[in-house]
């Protein structure tokens, strides 16, 4: 679990992991066959796997159309079915997935198959912050379609982002976030558990989330969406703040610039308390703001915008044509729990623009926000449901060979989180006066 050191060791682990973060290979393109070991910031990819012809890659080769294997995207995500995912790993790639010291953003060639699909080359990289490990750990890992094989998709995904949970000992507080966050009508994930197996080594579940990319904007925004940043670290979104990833850049925008995000700056750093609505309202969907903060609020999300312990960060923030931005939750692992302490939906973090709704009307209207997501939260039944996920992977967590913690705290945990969602909506009126 984090603690208050934990901005700190994420920084490092970071550090270790990123120094070559610039030079991190993005695009679709195919790779040459191999690279030598990185210097100077380039990175390490290690040599493709012996070429294994399927229907899924067959396209880029012979002309035809690129793959969009036919695997229902619903059977990706499907609450109610754990999907398996099997990766094939050569041993330079098992290697450099291992070495602590290179650059987790690096990607490597494997070889990927989910039910009667088969894609014989596919990218695979490390993630995480203070979750971040490598194998052969329980490594929180993204798979990449189209990294090497242009066009290849998993019926219109182009990625799978796998997270190991290990901050999270019921193994459900993910899911149940994202379930939440889209019951309230916002932009959300869907999310479910997997299996995986690497090499045919057993590597227990894992978070299943849908990456937030432009197959992910495309459902949840339609066509408006243009531009979308990771706030990995601190940011109070006035000008000067560096704590942006650019996902999908400003178009005709030079390269590591965001206008948009400093229109919004300067927005803010205008603004006046009194009339703070109306003076974000030109750069931010503001009732989408206050409905993101409130359910932020009412899941205690104690690791994301509005209420985090170390600093505000894990979302994204999506920018559209009409040069407003809306948030979207990330790394929701800590939620549904007091392990850090109480999250305080009366008390936002004083470096947010909602501390300053505090001091004015802008309140109020946050309170109505709270009051609307709380009386949806009360028709989800999520003890039922947190029940029946339980009993749905219960004895995947058991045989799980690389989990984190024991079975005892599992159990007891998982007790935990069944009073927490109980008790949730009275903690909340009471905190505000509701």
């Amino acid at each position: 679990m984090r603690s208050r050191a934990a901005s700190s060791l994420r920084f490092v682990a970071s550090m270790l992991g990123c120094w070559c973060i610039l030079a991190a290979c993005s695009s679709d393109a195919a790779a040459p066959a191999a690279r030598a070991p990185a210097r100077g910031g380039e990175d390490v990819v290690a040599a493709p796997p012996p070429v294994v012809e399927a229907a899924s890659s067959q396209g880029e080769k012979d002309g035809s159309p690129p793959s969009d294997a036919a695997a229902p995207r619903d059977e990706v995500y499907d609450p109610d079915k754990v999907p398996s995912f099997e990766l094939e790993l050569e041993p330079a790639a098992i290697a450099l997935l291992s070495d602590p010291l290179q650059d987790k953003k690096t990607w490597v060639h494997g070889r990927f198959k989910f039910g009667a699909v088969t894609f014989a080359d596919v990218g695979v990289r490390r993630k995480g912050g203070t979750t971040y490990r490598v194998l052969p750990d329980k490594a929180s890992l993204k798979v990449k379609f189209n990294k090497w094989v242009k066009g290849q998709k998993l019926n219109g995904l182009e990625e799978l982002t796998l997270n190991n949970m290990v901050s999270d000992p019921t193994r459900l507080s993910e899911r149940l976030a994202y379930h939440v966050f889209r019951a309230m009508g916002l932009p959300a994930q869907k999310a479910n558990t997997a299996h995986l197996s690497i090499n045919g080594e057993d590597y227990g579940i894992y978070a299943n989330v849908e990456t937030p990319d432009e197959n992910f904007l495309a459902r949840v925004f339609g066509n408006r969406v243009r531009t979308l940043y990771e706030v990995v670290w601190g940011s109070s979104w006035m000008p000067g703040d560096t704590g942006y990833e650019i996902d999908i850049g400003a178009p005709g925008a030079p390269a590591g610039t965001m206008p948009d995000i400093d229109l919004l700056s300067a927005a803010v750093a205008a603004s006046k308390d009194e009339t703070l609505l109306a003076d974000f309202a030109p750069r931010l969907h503001v009732r989408q703001w206050l409905r993101h903060s409130a359910t932020e609020a009412v899941t205690g999300h104690h690791d994301g915008y509005a209420y985090g312990f170390w600093e505000s960060h894990n979302y994204f923030m999506a920018g559209d044509v009409d040069g407003k931005f809306s948030l979207v939750p990330w790394s929701t692992d800590l939620s549904f729990s007091d392990s850090d302490g109480v999250p305080d939906a009366a008390n936002p973090r004083s470096d947010t623009a909602l501390a300053r709704c505090t001091k004015s009307a802008c309140w109020n209207e946050y309170k109505i926000e709270v009051q609307s997501v709380l009386s949806t939260y009360e028709t989800l039944d999520l003890v039922n449901l947190a029940t029946k996920w339980h009993d749905q992977i219960d004895p995947l967590v058991r045989s799980d060979p690389k989990g984190a913690g024991s079975l005892a705290l599992y159990e007891e945990t998982t007790a935990k989180l069944y009073a927490w969602l109980a008790a949730r909506p009275s903690v909340i009126r009471a905190q505000l006066g509701l």
